[in-house]
């Protein structure tokens, strides 16, 4: 047999699998301008929000749990190294026992009952076979690492979705109060005109039930705010403070704008294609040291024993032996069977890596579809509310110049204010959807 360099089972896996080009991509941008990789604090958010987050960063306990065990890893990563050094034991005890051995001319005779021993062992590195598995482990931290980066990106925008969401219902339950507000006023103005006979208690009924129907939904939306007070706590991991409890006016936020980023690179940024290769990679150099075991091997043996009828006399009988070993495997079918069940391992996460890579793809697709269809939809939600704007106003004037009644003009007050609620609820799409993009693009924090 004979010597084989360190990256003959290196996966070849990055060269075979090219990653796809930046015109594949729905999302363009100027490769120039998207240089630079922008974290998710960077983007335009909410500066309490990004308060809010570095606190959560700071309590959370499943966050500090992850931040422990990438430690937890780089201790075990010392398992793989840890055969390459050099190893010495020792021992001391009693005995009791005969000997008849060519040196006491095979005349029976007690040996010593104090015994001491001492072994170096240690097994040089021919082939490189240590320096794979230094790698090994080296890779294997790199892969916890990734695994707390993703925990983190889905943390952050859990998080900022539901502090906006939180801004939201708060904001839309005052403007349920007010549409129930101007549905009473309509349906006392629709008594008085039943009660006068010009109408029948039709409209009565309608209104009636329009009103219900808004008390049903400030019901749903406060439990949807006292759940999402409930999962912002338990995110924090303690009480609201005053900027939770008092949160910023939804309707005024700014939407997040998509940074300037050429998708392929959040491809090379995202925490589970990076975590894909780095299984890869550590695989790769554990199946190197496993073809590598195959090869002899150069073992540094060094025994000494010592005999002594009680302490004040230890050595009265003592040898030392040791030398270089030179172990040949000429045939051990177990090295073999690991070295296969290794390669077959290796294949398998190459093609999980690729099943990754096309899934991130897919991810960015659909949340970029989503996004901008958020971001259209809103578009013509708030023209229709600018017209409904124009025409209350219209119709406020009209009532001045006693053209209208002011049944018709609270028509124009409900259909208005059901414009806002319409608006403000693709607001929040489009928040949901930003956040879909930014995790799905691998804006982690920085």
């Amino acid at each position: 047999m004979g010597c084989v360099s360190n990256n003959s089972y290196k996966s070849d896996v990055i060269n075979e699998i090219n990653l796809p080009d930046n015109s594949s991509f729905s999302i363009k941008s100027n490769e120039h301008n998207s240089s630079k990789l922008l974290g998710f604090n960077n983007l335009q958010i909410n500066q309490t929000l990004i308060e809010f987050i570095e606190e959560v960063l700071r309590k959370k306990p499943s966050w500090l749990a992850m931040l422990e065990k990438v430690k937890q890893a780089e201790a075990k990563a010392g398992y793989n190294i840890d055969d390459s050094k050099p190893k010495i034991s020792s021992s001391i005890g009693w005995v009791k026992g005969k000997e008849n051995t060519r040196e006491s001319e095979f005349r029976t005779q007690n040996i010593p009952n104090i015994q001491s021993k001492a072994k170096l062992s240690w097994e040089i590195d021919l082939w490189g076979k240590w320096v794979a598995e230094n790698r090994e482990a080296q890779e294997l931290i790199k892969v916890e690492s990734y695994t707390k980066e993703a925990a983190k990106l889905v943390l952050i925008h859990e998080t900022s979705r539901l502090w906006y969401r939180y801004s939201y219902i708060t904001e839309n339950l005052e403007l349920i109060k007010k549409q129930i507000q101007s549905h009473h006023e309509a349906h006392v103005l629709h008594i008085h005109k039943y009660n006068a006979g010009l109408d029948d208690n039709i409209s009565i009924i309608h209104m009636e039930n329009d009103i219900k129907n808004l008390v049903i939904e400030y019901n749903k939306q406060n439990r949807e705010l006292l759940t999402c007070k409930i999962q912002l706590q338990t995110i924090i991991a303690q009480p609201f403070d005053r900027n939770i409890s008092n949160p910023v006016i939804f309707s005024n936020e700014l939407i997040p704008q998509l940074p300037n980023i050429l998708p392929i690179k959040s491809l090379q940024r995202r925490p589970d294609v990076l975590k894909g290769l780095a299984n890869i990679n550590s695989q790769s150099y554990h199946t190197q040291a496993t073809a590598l075991n195959l090869y002899p091997s150069l073992n540094l043996n060094l025994n000494a024993i010592s005999m002594g009828g009680d302490f004040s006399s230890p050595f009265t009988q003592w040898k030392i032996n040791g030398g270089p070993i030179f172990d040949i495997p000429i045939w051990d079918p177990k090295r073999k069977t690991s070295l296969d069940v290794n390669q077959k391992q290796l294949k398998i996460l190459e093609l999980e890596w690729k099943d990754t890579v096309l899934n991130a793809i897919q991810e960015i697709e659909i949340s970029a579809i989503n996004y901008y269809s958020a971001l259209n939809d809103l578009k013509i939600s708030e023209s229709i509310q600018n017209e409904n704007l124009k025409l209350l106003r219209i119709s406020k004037m009209k009532f001045s110049a006693g053209l209208l009644s002011k049944i018709e003009l609270q028509k124009y007050h409900i259909q208005y204010e059901q414009s806002k609620r319409n608006t403000l609820s693709f607001k929040m799409r489009c928040f949901d959807t930003f956040f879909d993009l930014s995790k799905s693009l691998g804006f982690n924090w920085v």
